[in-house]
């Protein structure tokens, strides 16, 4: 990790390339800045990617620091805000085996990820959850779900976890499919599939993210916490990878399951096009 303290400038420019990138689908071939050396830093040319959009913030992707840089940044996890522009609601068909399409930044980072999405069924101002109670209590519904990270910085997530905060946690779709009825009991027993161009890539239990997907939720709620940020009733969190970080390309079909409960089948097509 970077040892070298950002500027206010550079943290100000780093904030306007990224965000500026993804507003034009521009690919960076490289990460366009200095690295963030701390998750402050991080969060702070996040929090100027987030004034620069005028979309509204739907939810925020929860992904993994690697075991060996969480004691040195003094966490397990990341935060990413999910714009309305990459929110996807599915059908019903969808949810259960229609195809659909879903852009991505050609050229630039592109995975698939499958995920809980956890539903808040209130709004949660800073400070008003003590998390270590458990948060069960504030759960609306779990749907399948399907995270879509890319980025157009290539490699993005070779650059380590401050860069893909500074780039909105590598966050480029949120996909809710079909509702999980009784998650509690039926997590603990389900199983999700990732499937790439017909080929099996993995599977995993649906419950098997580190200390489970209550976790990842909780996590959500400090973080934005910590940060002064208020959670409405209705958000969403992208819970993390279940069966892990699908690295693929334009033009792959996937096919993400969920038990018996979701069959999701979509094909990833360039934003540009």
């Amino acid at each position: 990790m970077s040892t070298t303290t950002l500027t206010s400038v550079q943290i100000d420019e780093l904030a306007k390339t990224l965000s500026d990138a993804r507003k034009e689908a521009t690919i960076l071939p490289t990460f366009p800045g200095p690295i963030p050396s701390t998750l402050e830093q991080a969060y702070t040319v996040q929090d100027g990617s987030i004034k620069a959009s005028t979309d509204t913030i739907v939810g925020w992707k929860v992904g993994m620091v690697p075991p060996e840089l969480r004691e040195e940044l003094g966490s397990e996890r990341v935060l990413g805000p999910v714009f309305n522009n990459v929110y996807h609601h599915l059908t019903q068909a969808q949810g259960t085996g229609e195809a659909f399409e879903l852009p991505v930044y050609a050229g630039g980072f592109i995975a698939i990820e499958a995920e809980l999405m956890i539903e808040t069924n209130q709004e949660i101002k800073p400070g008003s959850i003590d998390t270590s109670k458990g948060v069960e209590h504030l759960v609306k519904n779990v749907y399948a779900g399907i995270e879509i990270a890319s980025s157009p910085v290539v490699d993005l997530n070779g650059y380590g976890p401050t860069a893909i905060i500074a780039d909105i946690g590598n966050q480029y779709g949120m996909i809710v499919g079909s509702v999980i009825e009784d998650w509690q009991n039926k997590i603990a027993s389900m199983s999700t599939s990732v499937s790439i161009n017909d080929k099996l890539i993995n599977e995993a239990p649906t419950d098997g993210i580190l200390n489970g997907p209550m976790a990842a939720f909780a996590f959500m709620i400090d973080c934005c916490a910590q940060r002064g940020i208020t959670l409405p009733a209705g958000s969403f969190c992208s819970s993390g990878a279940i069966t892990g970080v699908h690295e693929t390309l334009v033009g792959s079909t996937s096919t993400v399951k969920f038990g018996d409960v979701s069959t999701m089948n979509f094909k990833l097509v360039d934003n540009k096009a």
